[in-house]
């Protein structure tokens, strides 16, 4: 099973009752770009991380957790 790169990413915004539309037009980016990061297919530049960070309240000393490094991720499987 494959684990999700922006899973908690996911659950945070499920938390606040968000939804990938509402973090699209946030960010002032399609539904279907948001798609794509959130699948780990186009990488987040540092506006859009900042930008989701400050709508989901997570601080900056947790940006490693909901923004992994994806060269930590390559490879990676589960148990």
């Amino acid at each position: 099973m494959k684990i999700p790169r922006y899973g908690k990413l996911s659950a945070r915004l499920r938390e606040l009752g968000l939804s990938q539309t509402d973090l699209a037009y946030a960010l002032r980016l399609s539904p279907g770009a948001i798609s794509q990061r959130m699948q780990g297919n186009t990488a987040w530049n540092i506006e859009e991380m900042y930008r989701t960070m400050e709508l989901c309240r997570i601080s900056p000393e947790e940006m490693h957790i909901y923004f992994p490094d994806p060269a930590t991720q390559r490879g990676r499987r589960s148990a």
